[in-house]
């Protein structure tokens, strides 16, 4: 129930430091920024709440992957499900427009390095349903 999450997490985070792509938490703490300026002294205890709760809810997913998977019925399908809520729900939400092409990268570099960690997470989840 680990190993989808963190395989993310980490692949998140190689792409945001290595490559260049979104990291949705800082993408989170900046429309957090927008609404309330006065915590923008705050911006490392907010970066760090937005990551717990956005890599959270990918943990959340792991562990009710069980009785997720009659639903979704293969791991990469709730991948791709997981990247169309981020592309079609999340960057709207926070004011990027769908497939974030209000982003400086664009929408393309924008959204499709999100695939990557999401392949990666239903990789591990792929792992976790030969397990179970």
């Amino acid at each position: 129930m680990w190993l989808g999450p963190v395989l993310f997490l980490g692949m998140s985070f190689f792409l945001w430091k290595y490559v260049g792509a979104v990291f949705m938490p800082e993408l989170l703490a900046r429309a957090v920024f927008a609404m309330l300026p006065a915590l923008r002294d705050m911006e490392t205890v907010v970066l760090i709440n937005a990551g717990i709760s956005y890599f959270g809810a990918y943990f959340v997913f792991a562990i009710f992957w069980r009785s997720l998977k009659p639903y979704l019925r293969n791991p990469f399908l709730a991948g791709l499900a997981l990247w169309l809520v981020n592309v079609l729900v999340v960057f709207p939400l926070i004011g990027r427009g769908v497939l974030g092409y209000q982003l400086p990268q664009g929408w393309i570099f924008a959204s499709f390095p999100l695939v990557v960690p999401h392949w990666m997470f239903a990789r591990g989840l792929q792992f976790q349903d030969r397990r179970l």
